[in-house]
């Protein structure tokens, strides 16, 4: 399998997963309320390494007939090890200036980094965008500044004005585009957005930042000290998770690995089970 792109349809609809790169993250990070020790226990057991937490950056292209979409853009020229969307996109045949619609999940460094390329310009010039009004309202605000940390804050408020000729606010439950639907994903930032990708018989869930690493389905009670709003984003995880076990959905989840991020979930007594698409977790 291509480590970079992985082409697969949801009914009628072209998709592909498509590598931004990846990165090692320490477990405090991860796992912000849970002594070390319990976590490296756990990763032990799996054959992981116990000193990190390693995610890739994956994002979705969905071609629905009408429109060439990309769902996020990755870190851009901003987080390292990442910043290979256009390359990969290019390398699977995606022209980066054929990209007509971009969907935002929400607006951290990881999925808007890349609307502006190393020379400052926007990366997809000819897309439209869309995004949940209440995350753009949420990272312009005096607000944000009391509830995320200032670098997340300063990227969000440098990177989104250059896109507000061109943006569009969309309402989780409404139909942003033909066959995909926004999803109420709130917490991890106070406007996270999820999507569901519905052509003929076939769904996928994307889930976006719902949750970060699979662990967290397993032990829901780990938290990750990114979430903005973490009894919001506890809500959303399990209206979510258990909505995706019971329509045994296939889920996109933009850090889960192994790439290419598809896989369904199984409830548990606790939470959930991953169960990726291709083994490696």
């Amino acid at each position: 399998m291509n480590s970079n792109y992985y082409q697969f349809d949801v009914g009628s609809f072209k998709c592909m997963a498509v590598s931004d790169g990846g990165h090692d993250y320490y477990l405090g990070a991860m796992f912000n309320n849970v002594p070390a020790e319990e976590v490296e226990e756990v990763l032990a057991t799996r054959g992981l390494p116990i000193n990190k937490i390693y995610t890739p950056y994956t994002c979705l292209y969905v071609d629905n007939g009408a429109q060439r979409i990309l769902i996020d853009v990755g870190g851009g020229p901003i987080i390292p090890h990442a910043g290979k969307m256009r390359a990969n996109l290019a390398a699977a045949g995606i022209d980066p200036e054929t990209i007509e619609v971009i969907i935002i999940t929400h607006a951290h460094g990881d999925h808007i980094g890349g609307l502006l390329d190393s020379d400052g310009n926007l990366a997809y010039p000819n897309a439209e965008y869309f995004i949940w009004g209440r995350e753009w309202d949420f990272w312009l605000s005096d607000n944000a500044a009391e509830k995320a940390p200032e670098k997340h804050v300063n990227l969000a408020r440098n990177w989104l004005p250059h896109i507000d000729e061109k943006v569009t606010f969309v309402e989780p439950g409404s139909e942003i585009l033909p066959g995909i639907f926004g999803v109420d994903a709130a917490g991890h930032t106070p406007g996270h957005m999820a999507l569901s990708i519905i052509s003929q018989d076939s769904q996928l869930l994307h889930v976006s930042d719902t949750v970060l690493y699979p662990l967290h389905l397993e032990y829901p009670d780990w938290l990750p000290v990114f979430d903005i709003l973490p009894d919001q984003a506890s809500a959303s995880k399990y209206r979510i998770f258990n909505r995706a076990a019971a329509e045994e959905a296939l889920l996109f989840a933009h850090h889960f690995p192994p790439f290419p991020n598809l896989g369904t979930v199984a409830k548990q007594d606790k939470g959930w089970l991953w169960q990726p698409s291709q083994p490696g977790f």
